[in-house]
């Protein structure tokens, strides 16, 4: 059987999807049906519980599921050292990224890599703060790109880029005519905001904090571009970074409005796991992040 079986099947488990199993490897969803019965009939077990309406593995299937994974880690281990002693930079690199650094800042620096290294096959997948930090640790990512990193013994970080945050606010509402704005001119405005686990959500708090100006909170999303809708149909004002709103503004809603002084920004980091030997093409990206 094909290392590419195990690798299908991993992707099928993790999207709970045939359909989106079969997207990310560019073949159709009927070849990642018949791939899955051909394990069914190799290992002689059912992986799937078909009389369930929702994608649930049997326990045979969890066996294959997790040891898939660790035969996968240590093929793509073997290949990045082959191509180490080659000096060739090749292999997959695995970036779990939040939804904002995922969407309007990582392409770029993407693009710039696989033009300067173009068999490595860079695959991004958009998380939750949370999840990257458990996808670094469980090897499932190998670099996380999150904003305000958070301190944890099992990961190491890399600071990339810092980045201002600017207000945005409906045509409609009256600080739109503001050129420059602060928090405490917030006071009495309802700002439509991250959750309040995350940890954009906290430095926004410590921001009015500091002012001394109360922070009303209209509605909480865990991605930005919820909270860009939001603003979009005038529920509330939110303080976001200039790279998520200053490339779509002709087909937005709102205004942009910055903060007097440009005080307030936020430092984006790349995280890795704490002591795990990393491959050159894992050391390489990290280098164009930080260069």
């Amino acid at each position: 059987m094909h290392i590419e079986y195990f690798k299908i099947f991993s992707d099928l488990v993790e999207k709970k999807s045939f359909s989106e199993a079969a997207k990310v490897n560019s073949i159709t969803q009927s070849a990642v049906s018949q791939q899955l019965r051909t394990m069914e009939n190799h290992f002689n077990v059912l992986i799937v519980d078909r009389s369930q309406k929702q994608f649930r593995l049997t326990e045979e299937g969890e066996k294959i599921y997790k040891d898939a994974k660790e035969i996968l880690r240590l093929y793509y281990q073997l290949s990045n050292e082959i191509s180490d002693l080659n000096k060739v930079v090749s292999g997959t690199i695995k970036v779990s990224s939040t939804f904002s650094i995922g969407l309007h800042i990582i392409p770029e620096y993407i693009k710039k890599f696989i033009k300067s290294y173009p068999s490595v096959n860079v695959r991004l997948d958009y998380n939750r703060n949370a999840n990257i930090y458990d996808n670094i640790i469980s090897n499932e990512a190998d670099i996380g790109l999150v904003a305000y990193a958070q301190p944890n013994k099992f990961i190491e970080k890399v600071d990339f880029k810092e980045e201002s945050l600017v207000l945005i606010c409906h045509t409609e509402n009256p600080l739109a005519k503001r050129k420059t704005i602060q928090i405490k001119d917030l006071a009495n405005q309802k700002i439509v905001s991250y959750e309040s686990h995350m940890p954009s959500y906290k430095a926004i708090a410590t921001f009015f904090k500091k002012e001394n100006a109360k922070l009303e909170v209209s509605s909480q999303f865990d991605n930005i571009e919820m909270i860009k809708h939001a603003v979009e149909v005038n529920i509330g004002c939110a303080i976001v970074p200039i790279s998520a709103v200053e490339k779509d503004l002709d087909s937005r809603n709102y205004k942009i409005i910055k903060f007097k002084g440009n005080p307030y920004k936020r430092t984006l980091s790349a995280i890795f796991r704490k002591g795990k030997k990393q491959p050159s093409s894992v050391k390489m990206f990290i280098d164009l992040l930080t260069s």
